[in-house]
C-alpha cells in the first residue's frame, strides 16, 4: 500500500510539473505576442521580442533581444535596440513594481532632412489622432506599472548627406504610476522615449545642417580667392 501511495505521489508531482511548464510556457508565449503587439503599435514601427521568461515564484520578467525596426528607406534595419531587460512583478495583481532599461543600442539617422525618430513620433501621432476601431484593446488586461526609467544613453547619429557621423548624449526617461492596457502603457512610454531621443536628434541635425553651411560657404569664399589670385598672376 504504501509503495502505491508513493508511486500516486510521484505520478501527480510529475504530471504538476508538466502542467506548471505548460502554464509558464503559455504565460511567455502569450507575455511576448502581448508585447510585440503594443509595442508595434506604439512605435509605428515593428518591434520583435526574442524570448520571455517568467518566474512567478520569484516575481520576475525577463525580456531579450527586444528591436524596434526602422521606418522604410532607412539604411539601418533596427532605430533601438536591446539585450536585456528585467522587471519586478506582482503577478496575482497585474502590478509591475519597476522596469529599468540601460544601455539601450539606438541609432539616429538623418534622410531627406528628418530623422528615423521624427519620422516615428509622427506615426504615432498619426495613430493617437486616429479613432480606435471599435472592440480594440478590450481582450488586454488593465495593469499597473509603478516606476519606469530609461538610463541615461548615448546614440549613435549618422547623416550620409550632411557628412556627419557622431555620438550624442540622451537624458534618462522616468515615469511613475501608470495605469491602463499594455497598449496604454506601451504608448505613454514610446511617446516620451521618442521625444527625448528626437529631441536630442534635432539639435544635432542643426550642427551638422549649419556644418554643412559653413562648409558650402569656406569653400566659396576659397574659390572665389583662387580666381582672384589666379587672375591677377594672368594679368601680370
Amino acid at each position: 500500500m504504501k509503495k502505491v501511495l508513493v508511486a500516486l505521489l510521484v505520478l501527480a508531482l510529475a504530471v504538476g510539473g508538466v502542467t506548471w511548464y505548460f502554464v509558464a510556457f503559455r504565460m511567455d508565449s502569450l507575455i511576448k505576442s502581448r508585447i510585440e503587439a503594443a509595442g508595434s503599435a506604439s512605435f509605428g514601427s515593428r518591434v520583435s521580442v526574442g524570448a520571455v521568461k517568467t518566474n512567478i515564484r520569484a516575481g520576475s520578467l525577463q525580456i531579450s533581444d527586444i528591436s524596434v525596426a526602422n521606418p522604410p528607406g532607412y539604411s539601418n534595419p533596427t532605430a533601438f535596440s536591446l539585450d536585456t531587460v528585467e522587471a519586478a512583478v506582482d503577478y496575482a495583481n497585474r502590478d509591475i513594481k519597476r522596469l529599468v532599461i540601460d544601455k539601450p543600442e539606438i541609432v539616429i539617422e538623418e534622410l531627406g532632412g528628418k530623422t528615423n525618430f521624427e519620422q516615428m513620433l509622427g506615426e504615432l501621432e498619426k495613430l493617437e489622432a486616429d479613432p480606435a476601431p471599435a472592440g480594440s484593446g478590450a481582450d488586454e488586461p488593465v495593469i499597473v506599472l509603478r516606476h519606469f526609467r530609461m538610463n541615461e544613453s548615448r546614440a549613435a547619429f549618422q547623416s550620409a548627406s550632411l557628412g556627419r557621423y557622431t555620438d550624442v548624449e540622451i537624458d534618462a526617461v522616468e515615469l511613475h504610476d501608470l495605469r491602463g492596457t499594455p497598449t496604454e502603457i506601451a504608448k505613454i512610454i514610446a511617446r516620451e522615449v521618442l521625444d527625448e531621443v528626437k529631441t536630442e536628434a534635432a539639435r544635432e541635425l542643426l550642427k551638422a545642417q549649419a556644418g554643412k553651411k559653413y562648409d558650402e560657404v569656406e569653400q566659396k569664399v576659397g574659390d572665389a580667392l583662387k580666381d582672384m589670385f589666379g587672375e591677377d598672376d594672368s594679368g601680370g
